[in-house]
C-alpha cells in the first residue's frame, strides 16, 4: 500500500472540512489541540475496555493531524513553531493511546496481560528511538528518511487492530514491536554509514541536541 498516495486521497476528501475550519475563524492551532484533546479521549475510552469506541475516536483525532497542515496552507500561516508543535502533539496522541492500552491490559489476569504489555513496551521504545534517531542524524548533518515502519503506518494498523478487538491486536502489536525496534537499527546503521569514523576528515556540524525538522514526518 502506498501510503503517500494514501495521504493525498485523504487530503483531498477532507478538503471541505479544511475549507469550512477556515470559515469558522480556526487557527492551525486551535485545530491541533482540538485533535490531541479528541486523542486523549480516545485513550480513556480504550483505558475502560472499549477497543472499537476507542478506535473512532482515535481515528477521528487523528484526522485533525491532516487538517492543520492543510489549514495552515491555505491560511498563509506554515512556520517552524507550527511544525515543531504539530511533531510534539504527534507523539503526545500516540503516548496517549498507548497508555489507554497499557491501562486495559493491566487491568485483565496476569497470564493475559504479561505478553500485550512486553509488546506495548517495545513498541513505545521502538517509536521513541525511531524519530530521535532521525532528529539526532539531522543534528549532525545526515539525512534519514529510511525505514520499515513510520507513523501514517503505526497509527493505521494499531486502529485496524483496536476495532477488530485483542484476537487481532495482539498480533498486530507483535508486529510493531518487531517493526519499530527493526526501523530503529535500519536507521542507526544507515546514518552510521555515512558518517566519518576515526581518523577520517571530520565535518563540523552541531553536537547538541537538535531541533525537531521543521518537515518531520517521524
Amino acid at each position: 500500500m502506498d501510503f503517500n498516495q494514501f495521504k493525498q486521497d485523504f487530503r483531498k476528501g477532507v478538503r471541505p472540512i479544511v475549507l469550512t475550519c477556515d470559515r469558522l475563524g480556526l487557527s492551525p492551532l486551535s485545530v491541533s489541540i482540538l485533535g490531541l484533546a479528541i486523542t486523549a479521549v480516545s485513550g480513556v475510552i480504550i483505558a475502560r475496555g472499549s477497543l472499537f469506541g476507542g478506535a473512532l475516536v482515535f481515528l477521528v483525532g487523528s484526522g485533525f493531524d491532516m487538517l492543520d497542515g492543510d489549514l495552515a496552507r491555505l491560511q498563509g500561516t506554515v512556520s517552524r513553531r507550527g511544525a515543531f508543535l504539530d511533531s510534539c502533539f504527534d507523539r503526545l496522541g500516540e503516548a496517549f493511546l498507548f497508555a489507554g492500552l497499557t491501562w486495559y491490559f493491566a487491568g485483565l489476569p496476569q497470564d493475559v496481560a504479561r505478553l500485550p504489555l512486553v509488546l506495548i513496551t517495545a513498541t513505545v521504545v521502538g517509536s521513541l528511538t525511531t524519530s530521535y534517531v532521525r532528529a539526532r542524524a539531522e543534528g549532525v548533518g545526515e539525512t534519514c528518511i529510511v525505514g520499515f515502519l513510520q507513523r501514517t503506518e503505526r497509527v493505521i494498523l494499531l486502529t485496524i487492530g483496536l476495532l477488530f478487538g485483542k484476537w487481532l491486536l495482539v498480533p498486530v502489536l507483535a508486529f510493531l514491536a518487531v517493526a519499530t525496534l527493526g526501523t530503529t537499527v535500519q536507521r542507526i546503521v544507515h546514518v552510521a554509514a555515512k558518517l566519518p569514523g576515526p581518523g577520517e576528515p571530520q565535518e563540523d556540524a552541531p553536537m547538541d541536541d537538535p531541533e525537531v525538522p521543521a518537515e518531520e514526518s517521524e
